[in-house]
């Protein structure tokens, strides 16, 4: 079989490779990592336990957060260890974890998953959502090292495209020992594509974790006047945002504007190599824009100056300046991004209707009366007025958010649960 995969992921490569030299010329995210991702990862050393978690990107990396401090916690004297697929990945994962292991996540060709397993020699592998590789998974497995899922989903669309391949999937998930998953659906989900039932447990999502614990004590206004917003100035806050949004948002900014005197824009592009195109699609339609980076260096921007959000990391610290907040990837068909930051700063939320990745979250906040979903940029124009024009509405669509996260917190305590039964016997057998 790793073979036959091998085969199958060097004839990918092969037909792609005019379009990778292409990306590799154009972008640096492309010429980068390449030495680890083949195996080439320097070899760790000691011999303590070792936890090894991975997570594909900077989202999943900022949620492992709980998870990653509880299990430095409950053992301080393992190493632990992270990996990711991305460089904004990377980038998040070493300003999170200052002095802990950060690599690139290895391609799934065995040679390069053997190196990396025979160099970091994990004892127990964590796998952030649902980031299952067959030629990792088997590696894993005949070096005796365990994996688990945590914080586990699986769309509707991708449980499709499984069930087309099941008992291929049904091998894969066998060699996964402990399947910690968000809810009951996504349970049922991986159970039909042939996990063991024993080993799935719905453990609730560790994002609501990963939120600040208390409410901010109003806005932060140091954070306000180092993005050259003033004090009394009302800010929509678009974050994630995908081709097609920002246009809807640069268009109706200026009446948007006419309608709430002062209103400040800060646009939060989802991909880091997208910051250069949004601040010349905000200059071509005749306003002024800044740059994070930057008013960080001493510029100054213009009156009512668009902010182009061109930092990793910040995004959730900048959403509690919002007296309004749009959540991207959802007016467009991206399946939508992360709320719970901005309903953690008790904000009122906005997001449209494509949020397949965050179904049960957006069910809960829509149920509860606590976001507002929109079908189109015309009705994200008219909700956003509305609350432009009602804080005190505003405010109470932020107090259901907050209340919404606050209620499903937990997450990190059930899984560490969950997985101390694996943790146990590893660390008996070192003493």
């Amino acid at each position: 079989m790793s073979l036959a995969l091998d085969v199958a992921y060097a004839a990918g490569v092969v037909l792609a490779s005019p379009l990778l030299a292409y990306k590799a010329l154009t972008s640096e995210k492309y010429r980068t990592g390449y030495r680890e991702r083949l195996g080439g990862v320097a070899a760790r050393a000691g011999s303590a336990p070792c936890a090894w978690l991975h997570a594909v990107s900077v989202g999943e990396m900022n949620l492992a957060r709980p998870l990653v401090e509880a299990l430095a916690r409950a053992r301080p004297d393992w190493d632990l260890v992270l990996s990711t697929a991305t460089n904004t990945g990377l980038a998040t994962a070493q300003r999170l974890y200052p002095g802990r292991r950060v690599f690139y996540y290895p391609l799934d060709f065995s040679f390069a998953v053997r190196r990396s397993l025979g160099r970091i020699r994990p004892d127990v592998v964590l796998l952030v959502e649902l980031e299952v590789w067959p030629n990792f998974l088997a590696a894993a497995a005949r070096r005796g090292v365990v994996v688990a899922i945590v914080n586990g989903r699986l769309s509707e669309r991708a449980f499709r495209r499984y069930r087309l391949i099941r008992p291929l999937v049904a091998r894969w998930l066998g060699r996964v020992k402990l399947l910690c998953v968000q809810s009951e659906t996504y349970a049922e989900r991986l159970k039909a594509l042939g996990a063991p039932p024993e080993r799935v447990v719905v453990t609730g999502n560790v994002k609501f974790d990963s939120c600040p614990a208390a409410p901010p004590g109003g806005r932060d206004e140091a954070l306000a006047a180092s993005l050259g917003i003033g004090a009394d100035e009302p800010v929509v806050v678009a974050g994630c945002t995908w081709p097609g949004e920002d246009e809807a948002l640069v268009a109706m900014y200026p009446r948007l504007r006419a309608a709430a005197p002062g209103l400040r824009l800060i646009l939060a592009p989802r991909q880091a190599e997208r910051f250069g195109a949004v601040e010349q699609l905000v200059r071509r339609a005749g306003l002024p824009c800044v740059r994070r980076t930057a008013l960080a260096q001493g510029q100054r921007g213009e009156a009512g100056a668009v902010v182009v959000l061109d930092t990793v990391g910040e995004l959730a610290r900048v959403y509690g300046l919002a007296t309004a907040a749009f959540v991207g990837g959802s007016l467009v068909p991206h399946g939508g991004h992360n709320m719970l930051e901005a309903c953690a700063h008790a904000r009122p939320v906005l997001f449209g209707p494509h949020t397949a990745n965050f179904r049960d979250v957006t069910e809960e906040l829509i149920a509860g009366h606590a976001a507002l979903c929109v079908a189109n940029a015309e009705e994200l124009e008219r909700a956003l007025r509305g609350l432009l024009s009602d804080p005190g509405a505003a405010a109470e669509l932020g107090r259901r958010a907050r209340s919404v996260v606050d209620r499903h917190r937990g997450a990190t305590e059930r899984t560490m649960a969950a997985l101390e039964p694996l943790l146990r016997p590893i660390e008996q057998e070192r003493t």
